[in-house]
């Protein structure tokens, strides 16, 4: 029996000894919250956003209510993809660090200069948050860690919302019109007049009439336009706009809209130029070809 009541009373040494050397070290387990936040940044007052990886970068500024790409002339953002950025960061949550030195960084791939993605978030000339995104340990996971501290950190969070191509951040939607607004279409060999509710082709003879359910589908087609992305402001030589493989005018009231679509060599896309934009954009080839294709021998038939 003694020799079991001496076992006992080392375990009991042990584990005091244990409890006393955590102590000693600072760690104050009992306070963590697993609920806290990682970074602390007022999404209403955030109106710059700097993502880079090391090779590519991107620069969103806010001016009003619109975000704008700063490096492309100010061209207009998803702004949905802005807010979703922001709320994502605003949710990451502080769980128990993976690492707590300093040399465990570039391990995690969140180094001052060996990481995945490197985000600021900017109050006019203030930086609210620097964070490091680096390698995933899973699904929607990836490790973090904020500029001028040593832990790194675990979190949910999917990279594809701090995206550095400047593409993925285009207003894709910029050439959508309100079609209630179009009053006139004009292409190469027919024209379109809005009357009535109804698109119309106009200069035809006793024998012709137009075909409703084709001019409602193209007018759609037009309205509905989406580019692919942005090739800048430039209009390059490649691009052949001289040379152009569609015209068309769309007329809003007083103002005049002229689609210019040209092939540039040796590419599997197609080049508009809307004329009162500075922008050259990269659209597929199979949306203006459902457009070519309504020429006036299906937008007009015999009675």
């Amino acid at each position: 029996m003694k020799k079991y009541i001496t076992i006992l009373s080392v375990v009991l040494v042990a584990q005091l000894l244990l409890a006393a050397v955590i102590n000693l070290t600072g760690e104050d387990y009992g306070t963590f919250k697993a609920e806290e936040l990682l970074l602390t940044f007022d999404k209403q007052t955030v109106n710059g956003i700097r993502i880079e990886d090391g090779t590519d970068s991107v620069v969103i500024n806010q001016q009003g209510e619109q975000w704008l790409l700063s490096e492309q002339g100010d061209f207009p953002v998803n702004s949905r993809r802005v807010e979703q950025l922001l709320d994502s960061l605003a949710d990451l949550k502080r769980g128990w660090p993976v690492a707590k030195t300093a040399s465990s960084a570039q391990r995690f791939n969140v180094a001052e200069k060996q990481f995945g993605q490197k985000l600021t978030l900017l109050s006019g000339e203030h930086i609210d948050a620097t964070l490091f995104i680096g390698s995933s340990p899973g699904f929607r996971k990836v490790y973090v860690r904020q500029e001028h501290e040593d832990d790194v950190f675990a979190v949910e969070f999917d990279t594809w919302t701090a995206a550095v191509k400047t593409d993925d951040w285009v207003d894709k939607g910029i050439l959508l019109l309100n079609e209630g607004d179009v009053e006139r279409v004009e292409l190469l060999d027919v024209t379109l007049q809005r009357q009535g509710g109804e698109w119309l082709a106009l200069d035809l003879t006793e024998e012709e009439q137009t075909n409703l359910e084709a001019t409602r589908s193209l007018v759609a087609k037009l309205t509905g336009l989406r580019i692919q992305s942005l090739l800048g402001t430039i209009n390059k030589p490649k691009y052949q706009q001289d040379k152009p493989v569609l015209d068309v005018k769309i007329r809003l009231g007083d103002k005049v809209l002229r689609y210019r679509f040209s092939k540039p060599v040796d590419a599997n896309y197609l080049v508009l130029k809307r004329s009162d934009l500075d922008y050259y954009f990269k659209v597929t080839e199979y949306a203006v070809n459902l457009i070519k294709e309504s020429n006036r021998e299906v937008l007009v038939q015999n009675n």
